[in-house]
């Protein structure tokens, strides 16, 4: 018996599709020209510093594909099939609950993720440049994924609570807003109004933006273990 069998027919189905490699090499063509913009707006800049700016912006760009990106491929994946009526006969066979999740996930996600490790080849060409340590790269790779998971997670989750398409991006975007920003704003209103000014990182752990702050190597340097929570 395959394992995954869902998933592993999206893959295969996926493979036999010209969009696959089209999203691919769309999404890297893009992101090479964004990064030749960067490089003509800062060509009187020092070559590492020049790097380092065409690093940071091809970065919050991709960050942005993430939220954007997998909000929208699974935030109507589930709810769909309950509207149609056809994820109860998913589960006559002999089919786990993780199996079909994790299917929509693949189906829905697959082409997504692919245009995001395309970004990463024009993520490194900073590195060859001398602007961003290998640390910084790996780091940010590893946010950006992170990320993308993230992003896929909630919206799923809202889509399995949820019946109707709008209702399931609302709550998506809720659910986000919580994690992603709700908290955050807890912590910057204890730091700003408690009388010692105390700052809890421990509300940030949930944010990816955070995460993304501290993998550059001047904020790592001090926050390695928030980091890595």
């Amino acid at each position: 018996m395959i394992f995954l069998p869902i998933v592993d027919r999206e893959l295969r189905e996926a493979a036999r599709r010209h969009g696959t490699y089209t999203v691919r090499l769309v999404v890297a063509l893009v992101a090479i020209v964004i990064g030749f913009f960067f490089f003509l707006a800062n060509l009187r800049t020092p070559p590492q510093l020049l790097a380092h700016r065409i690093f940071e912006g091809l970065s919050v760009l991709a960050l942005l594909y993430c939220f954007a990106s997998g909000r929208r491929s699974t935030a109507d994946c589930l709810s769909g099939e309950k509207r149609e009526g056809t994820l109860g006969l998913l589960f006559l066979t002999e089919l786990k609950g993780y199996d079909v999740v994790l299917g929509k996930l693949a189906a829905t996600s697959l082409n997504a993720f692919f245009g995001l490790v395309a970004m990463f080849p024009v993520l490194a060409v900073p590195l060859m440049m001398g602007g961003i340590t290998n640390g910084e790269f790996w780091r940010m790779v590893l946010v950006l994924v992170n990320t993308f998971l993230f992003s896929l997670a909630v919206g799923i989750f809202a889509s399995v609570l949820s019946w109707d398409g709008r209702r399931a991006m609302g709550a998506n975007f809720l659910w986000l807003l919580l994690l992603g920003a709700a908290l955050p704003a807890c912590a910057g209103a204890i730091a700003y109004f408690s009388p010692s000014h105390r700052f809890v990182p421990e509300l940030l752990f949930c944010c990816p933006v955070y995460s993304f702050y501290l993998s550059f190597d001047t904020h790592y340097v001090w926050g390695k273990a928030n980091f890595w929570w």
